[in-house]
């Protein structure tokens, strides 16, 4: 009888151990801002890096793997034991709240809460004529845009590419600066919209969300045309 071959799981092309290193690497970030200690798996991530550069494939993703034993090994040690039970502590927590980000959904989410409020309580409210409920629109929009960036991360890499915590907080700010200033263009007849005064506001609130959606794109056309002047 033959005996059945399986597939080996040592990747066969640089770019696959490529990818595994970069994941690693955002792992052992994630970790180190945790405060977990991470030293004997970063000396195993740089040995993987320098054999990856002399191409040497399976050296390269045998220390990769180390480092991954080496980290889930200080993650272990991190956790508190309560009679023999191991539970996470906050650092550990910290970690995956880091690495998947978890931080980015919550804020998000309590974004949508927010904003959603005020819309609801203060949208009859206007400022040098302009509505509130438009740059709250816009933050609503922001907002979704956090989730969908988290959710394409995670989709992607399986988990968040980079830590974008402080990035995340300013966008629903900037968003109701656009949000503002798209409801004065398309309110003004400056663009014309068809159809009574109820479908064109209704047209607005979404064309400010979609501001806010899109808050991300407007901040590097923008800083395209200042560099252009």
């Amino acid at each position: 009888m033959k005996a059945e071959t399986s597939d080996c799981s040592i990747p066969k092309s640089c770019s696959e151990v490529e990818v595994d290193i970069k994941r690693l690497d955002r792992m052992l970030a994630a970790a180190h801002r945790s405060g977990i200690d991470v030293k004997d798996s970063y000396d195993f991530y740089v040995l993987a890096l320098k054999e990856l550069n002399k191409e040497n494939l399976i050296d390269a993703y045998l220390y990769c793997d180390r480092a991954r034993y080496e980290l889930t090994s200080s993650l272990n040690q991190a956790k508190f034991k309560i009679k023999g039970t191991s539970f996470h502590s906050l650092r550990t927590l910290s970690y995956f709240f880091k690495l998947y980000g978890l931080y980015a959904v919550i804020f998000s989410a309590l974004s949508v809460i927010v904003f959603g409020a005020l819309i609801t309580a203060y949208s009859s409210l206007s400022v040098m004529a302009v509505p509130l409920w438009a740059p709250f629109f816009a933050g609503l929009g922001a907002s979704a845009q956090i989730l969908m960036g988290v959710a394409d991360d995670l989709r992607r890499y399986g988990m968040a590419s980079r830590y974008k915590r402080l990035w995340y907080m300013a966008l629903p700010l900037l968003a109701m600066v656009f949000g503002y200033m798209a409801y004065l263009v398309f309110s003004s007849g400056f663009i014309a919209l068809d159809g009574d005064a109820r479908s064109r506001e209704s047209s607005i609130m979404f064309i400010c969300f979609l501001t806010g959606f899109l808050t991300k794109w407007l901040i590097g056309w923008v800083s395209r045309i200042s560099r252009d002047i």
